[in-house]
Formats: structure tokens, sequence, C-alpha cells
């Protein structure tokens, strides 16, 4: 045998030999032998080593995978080289002469062959935690077995870069079945993660995993952490698991733990039940009732809350303020996409937050020739967003039409429409992004829809351009004769009514516009029909239809969806009833000056006042039949709140175009008649109602750009009133929007599950009820009373609206 380097002897195992090794062996040295019938020799199997009824170590160790195979008796005795690893504490060494030591029990085959599968499975754990790409990690799907290894394999595909290939792949589908046939045995983190992973591929390939995984999230919901409920609720959204009961249960578990939910979680979860257009009140009332930290939220969390409220068709004015409030103090961190979400949200809303907006447009101008590099949805998006709640900032809209410009290669047609639908909405004329945009238009018209070639002959309708150049309406004719059976009918209208103001529709028409003209005339009869008759069958009845006979007229004008016919077709429907002024009248040239006064007076107030370019004004004037001498009432209106009583009180009953007509401004000009004296005394002459109202505003040249107007002063004193001063940040370096709560007591919670083996409270809201919602006390003038619901109302909510939720 050998001692360090030096030969000692060679032969059987005796026991000189053994007290030569107590002797000299130094201290932690390890004689091996791979011998075999020799009680103080080793058996090697595999690549571990046990040393049996050994009076001096007793000690396994991992050879080196280089190890030779050991096959029968070998009498060369080699002492343990640097390259072999200890697996366990280092070996204890007997004094000299010791003969007797403590003795290992021989481990059974099976044993081994278990042990060594666990050490499998560490080291495959290990190749896939550090794989940089998806070969490595499905190159040990076929020896992946326990549940932790599995989730660890799915989580880490949403790390690396996955090709759509790979859903093709049968390692990848035996990868999940593995999953389904292992999840009885997952844990919430294993199921977490796992789907995490799969939502980071978008994985929408569905299987009869997602069954079981839906049942296994429901039975160990109880262990669900924040972080495990909102992962799993990004996942099904980016997945589009519609899975009631799995959600349903995820829902339940996020309310009741809400309180240790980080400001990230809140904003994850609203996000996924946008996504997945599960409308869930109750999530809101909890979001409410926690009273969220809005200074704790990242811009990420504030635009995503924001867009996922307004996706679901909520809306509380005074939370989103908050929300608003905290944007504009971090504005200066957000991103081009979390501008345009966020405004986007607001114009969903229809809430107009000047605070943000103002924010958000002079930070476009703060970033100066970044906002050319941004990406033209984000571009189109914000303009959308102010076109729709009718905010005129033309140094804004000239900024972001210079940057799609820049991006114009980029554009997709629903960005070209928007865009230009935008512009046209706030009047803002730009030629360069007109010729830019006909040009893209005619490029891309095939991949249009119906509605983006709708919103473009409207914009270029409204600012007189032809795109000459391009040939544009040429091509917008073609694309709409051969795609006509597409069209929604209020599209072929508003396509229709451009074509024939460019006088680019034939007359007479021919061929394919014959069957176009053919079909609006079917369109614009159906409605003339349904407006007529619902009008003399309410004559015969003295004015007044039954509610019955209103509703089912209502339904029937809604569900058309037609909400303007054009100037062609609504010229037909005047002269249809005889309600057709001639142009020569007087009145009308008298009108159309009033209004053009009237928008001049309100320019001088506010330069970029809706009324200059959003609302209608409508002049009415009610006359003697034959009489020219005068009037016996006349006004103008302009849309708005309506001002002259309700128009059901007059016998008008107003279908909800979009949005509802109550304050249109020839309705309030209806009623303003309605309601004078004469009207109202029964004996009416024989006279006439005359109304102005013109096709809309048109502009052939370029818009001059009004600088954007200053704010008004702040009631506080602050120096910046539409950017609040900002709160000295704590400088812990902590990232606060990703800190949850403490858990709190289990004698103070109360489960959504009634779980009986969870320690309850016994007082229920009537000192004995079964209510999921917790008890807090609060100490008043009257001693200590007992809150049912929640204590109060948050701040920044209306206390009269909560139930409204």
């Amino acid at each position: 045998m050998t001692v360090g380097h030096q030969l000692i002897s060679e032969g059987r195992w005796m026991q000189p030999e053994v007290d030569l090794l107590q002797a000299f062996l130094p201290l932690g040295g390890v004689a091996v032998d791979a011998g075999a019938g020799n009680s103080y020799r080793p058996a090697i199997m595999g690549q571990i080593t046990y040393f049996h009824n050994t009076p001096v170590w007793g000690v396994p160790l991992r050879l080196p995978l280089n190890w030779p195979p050991w096959v029968g008796r070998v009498d060369s005795r080699r002492l343990l080289t640097p390259a072999m690893e200890w697996f366990g504490p280092a070996p204890l060494f007997a004094e000299p002469k010791r003969r007797e030591g403590p003795r290992l029990s021989r481990k059974s085959a099976e044993e081994l062959e278990i042990e060594e599968a666990r050490n499998r499975q560490k080291e495959l754990q290990e190749i896939i935690v550090t794989a940089e790409n998806v070969e490595t990690i499905l190159s040990t799907v076929r020896e992946l077995e326990g549940a932790i290894v599995i989730s660890t394999a799915l989580h880490r595909l949403g790390k690396v870069k996955v090709s759509a290939h790979v859903f093709r792949d049968p390692r990848f589908h035996l990868l999940l079945e593995r999953f389904k046939s292992r999840l009885p045995f997952f844990g919430s983190r294993q199921i977490a993660n796992s789907l995490h992973g799969l939502g980071a591929i978008s994985y929408r390939g569905g299987g009869a995993w997602v069954e079981m995984v839906s049942i296994q999230t429901q039975r160990r919901i109880h262990e669900f952490e924040p972080q495990h409920v909102s992962n799993t609720l990004w996942a099904c959204a980016r997945m589009q698991l519609q899975e009631p009961l799995m959600l349903r249960a995820l829902t339940c578990r996020a309310i009741e733990d809400i309180d240790r939910f980080c400001p990230l979680d809140i904003s994850i979860c609203t996000w996924a039940f946008a996504t997945l257009k599960h409308r869930e009140a109750e999530w809101l009332r909890a979001v409410v009732r926690a009273r969220c930290e809005f200074a704790d939220f990242s811009p990420q969390n504030m635009s995503n809350f924001v867009w996922g409220l307004s996706t679901l068709g909520f809306r509380h004015d005074n939370m989103v303020l908050a929300v608003g409030r905290e944007a504009a103090r971090k504005i200066r961190d957000f991103i081009p996409q979390e501008l345009s979400n966020f405004s986007w949200a607001l114009a969903t809303m229809d809430l107009c937050d000047n605070l943000i907006l103002r924010a958000i447009a002079e930070e476009v101008d703060r970033r100066g020739d970044e906002v050319n590099s941004w990406d033209p949805q984000s571009l189109s998006n914000m303009m959308w967003a102010y076109a729709t709640l009718a905010l005129k900032d033309d140094p804004l809209f000239q900024r972001l039409l210079d940057a799609s410009i820049a991006r114009i290669e980029d554009h997709d047609t629903q960005n070209l429409a928007n865009t230009s639908w935008a512009a046209a909405m706030v009047g803002f004329r730009y030629s360069r992004w007109l010729d830019a945009c006909a040009r893209k238009a005619v490029e891309k018209i095939q991949e249009c829809q119906t509605l983006h070639l709708a919103q473009l002959a409207f914009a270029f309708a409204r600012f007189v351009a032809k795109g000459d150049q391009h040939q544009f309406l040429p091509t917008l004719l073609k694309e709409t004769l051969r795609r006509l059976e597409e069209f929604p009918p209020q599209s072929l209208f508003d396509v229709h009514d451009a074509l024939v103001f460019f006088q680019a529709f034939p007359a007479p028409p021919s061929g394919e516009c014959l069957r176009m003209e053919r079909r609006l005339s079917e369109h614009f009869e159906d409605t003339a029909r349904t407006l007529e008759t619902f009008a003399r069958r309410s004559a015969e009845r003295g004015g007044r239809p039954s509610m019955e006979e209103v509703t089912k007229y209502q339904r029937s004008v809604e569900q058309a969806d037609i909400v303007t016919l054009g100037e062609h077709w609504t010229l037909a429907f005047l002269k249809r009833f005889g309600l057709l002024c001639s142009s020569e009248d007087r009145f009308i040239h008298s009108a159309r000056r009033r209004i053009l006064d009237f928008r001049d007076e309100a320019s001088v107030t506010d330069p970029v006042s809706r009324s200059i370019f959003h609302r209608a004004q409508c002049v009415w004037q009610l006359g003697i039949q034959g009489d020219t001498d005068g009037a016996l009432a006349d006004g103008l209106f302009e849309s708005g709140e309506p001002v002259a009583g309700a128009p059901a009180g007059h016998g008008l009953y107003v279908c909800r175009l979009r949005h509802t007509r109550e304050g249109d401004a020839e309705i309030q000009a209806l009623c303003a008649a309605l309601d004078t004296s004469v009207m109202r005394s029964g004996r009416v002459p024989e006279g006439v109602l005359q109304i102005s109202f013109d096709r809309g505003r048109v502009q052939s040249e370029d818009s001059r750009p009004i600088p954007r107007p200053p704010p008004p002063p702040s009631k506080r004193g602050n120096p910046v009133p539409y950017a609040p001063l900002p709160t000295t940040p704590p400088h812990d370096g902590v990232d606060r929007s990703m800190v949850r709560k403490e858990r709190p007591k289990d004698e103070d919670r109360t489960s959504f599950y009634l779980n009986p083996l969870a320690p309850r409270r016994p007082d229920g809201a009537s000192k004995g009820g079964e209510e999921a919602v917790p008890h807090k006390l609060v100490h008043g003038r009257n001693g200590s009373q007992q809150t049912y619901y929640f204590s109060s109302a948050p701040s920044f909510y209306g206390s009269d609206d909560y139930e409204a939720c």
C-alpha cells in the first residue's frame, strides 16, 4: 500500500496493516481497496463508497466521474487523491492501537438506488437553473421526476428565449404530461412558478393539465402567498385560462389577503382581471377598503392599475384622481407605453384629469427628440385619448405628429386611422402628416379594417385633403367596393359621405357603385321608416306613446348603430319630410354668422375652448308662417348639459347613440321652442320652427399652433399647480412597490373559506355570524363600537358612492 507517495506494502488487508494505517495515515487521509471479500474493505457501488466494519473510519465518499470501473478483486491500494470529493463530514480517525469503533449499518440496494435517484434530480435541478437556452432544458425532460424539478423546468422556460416551434417539440409535450401526472404533489409555490413560466411564453395550447391544475389550485388555495396569487392570475391572463372555479378561488384568496398585498400584486391582479374580462366587483370593493398608498406605486403599477379599471368599466373618480396625483409627481419615471396607457385609460373612462394630462403633455415637451423613437402605438393612443377627451393641445399634437412621420414606416393601419381621426377631432391640420398618411394608407389599403377606412375618409374630408399625389380617393373607392359586404352601415355612410364631398363617387352610379348606393338606401329607408312609424303612432295617441312603445323604438334605433347619415343622406331625410329650408332663406345666413361670432367670442376667453373645435352650436327661431318681419322667439344653444328641460317632458324621446343625446344642441333647441309660452298656451298659430346646423367644421389650411395656456393659479400656493410638489422619497433604497406586509395573527383573521381547522372569532356580524370581513373596534365618545363592514370610507372615495361599486 502507499502512504502519500511512498510504497509501504502490497497484499491483503491484515491486522498489522490496519495498525500501520492507524499509526501513520495522516489525518484526513483514506486508503481505498476496491477488492471484495474482506470485512475491512470498502464496497464500491456506483459512485458512492461505503466502508463497512472498519474500526478507523466509516464515512461515504463521492468518487470522481473518471473513477475506473473496478471489477472483482484488486490488490492495489491507493490513497484518496485531491480529485475525490468528500460526501459528508470529514472522517474521524481513532487513536493508534485502537481496535474497536462505531460501525455503520449496511444500506439495502433499494435505499442506495433511491438516494442515487435523488442525487440525480439535484444535478438536473442545477443544470436547469443555469440553463441559458431552451434546448438545455428540454434535454433533461426524460429524467425529470419530482414536483420541484418539473416546476423549475417550466419556470425556467419563461426566462429563456422560446420560439413557436418549441410548442411542437415532443419533449415539451412530455414535460406537460409529467407536469400533469405530478400535479397532486405540487404546492402553491410550484403551481405558481409552473404557470408563470407557461404564461411568460404565452402558451395557449391547453391540454388535460388545465383541469388538473384548476383542481390542485383549489385544494392548495390556503397555502397561496400574495406573490403566488398575483403570479398565477398573471399567468392565467397571459394564457387566457378561463377556469371559473379556479379564478373564483384565487379572487377570494386575493380579497382575503389583500392587506398583505404590495402595490405590484394589486396592479397585477387588476390587470389580469381586465385581460381576462373577468369583472369582479368584489375585488374593487376590497381595493377601495384597503386604502392603497398610491405613493408607493411605481409608474408601471399605476399605469396597469388604471388600465385595468377602465377596461373593466369601473369609473371611480376620486380613486383615479388620487392615482393621477401621484403619477404627476413621478411623471419623469414613466416610459412611453405607460404614458399612453394612462391617458388611454382616462379617455376610456371619460374622466378628464387635467392634472395628469397636463403633466403628460409637458413631459412630452421635456423629452424633446427622444419622442421620435417612441413606438407608433404609444403615439397614436396618446393622441386618440386627448381627442376623445376633447383636449386641444396644439404643441403636443405637433410634436406627436412629427414623431409619427419619423416612424411612418412602422405604422400599422390602426395607428394611421386613429392618428388621423384624432387630429381631425381637435382640428389640427398638418399637411406633412396627411401626405405621409395617404402614401402609407395606399400601400396598406388591403390590411385596413372597415372602421379604419371610415376614420381615414372622415379625417381627409374634414381637412379637405384629397391625397391626389398618392391616388388616395380612387384607391379608397376601389377597396370599399371590393369589400362592400364587410362594411357595417355607419362605416359605409362615412366613406360614402367623404367620396360624395370630394365628388369622387360617380353620378349617376353604375355597377358596383350602384350596388353600394342601393345598400345605403336600404339602411336609410329602414331608419326613416322606424322614426316615421313611431311619430305617427304617437300622434294618434295625442303625442304620448306608452313606455313599451318608447322602449321598443329606442332599442330598434340603437341596435342599428347609425349615429350620423352624413350630409348627402341627411339632406335626403329632411327633404322626405319637408323639413329642409331653402339655402336662400335669410335665416340660414344670419344663423351661420351668429354661430361664427359665438365661436370667436369663446376664443377670446379661451383660445382652446371646446366651443371652437368640439361642441356643436345650433341657432333656432320660432315664427309665424309667412311673417318675415320678425320671430316669436329665438336663441342659440351648444351641446352640453341640458338647460331647456328634459326632452321626455316635451314628448321627445331620445335614443342613446354612442352616448346620451339629451344635451345635443338640436335637442335643446327643440325643447326651448316647445317651452315657449306660445307653444305651452295650446293656441299655436300656423308657424315654423327653423334650426340651423351645418355639415361640420372643415379646414383647408394648416393650423397655426396655439400656445398651451398657463395653468390657473394654485389655491395652495403651489408654484406648479398641475405638477404637485413631490414629497421627499425615503433614502433607504427600498422599492416600496414590492414590499408586502406581515401576515396578521391567526386570531385576528377570518377566512373566506370557513376552514374548520383555522382559528375563528366567535363574534360575528351580530355576535355569532360566520361572515368573512374582519371586525374592528372604533373608540369614540360613546365607548368602543364594533364595525360590521368597514370603519370609514377612504379619503379619496365618496361616502355615497361606495355601494355603487
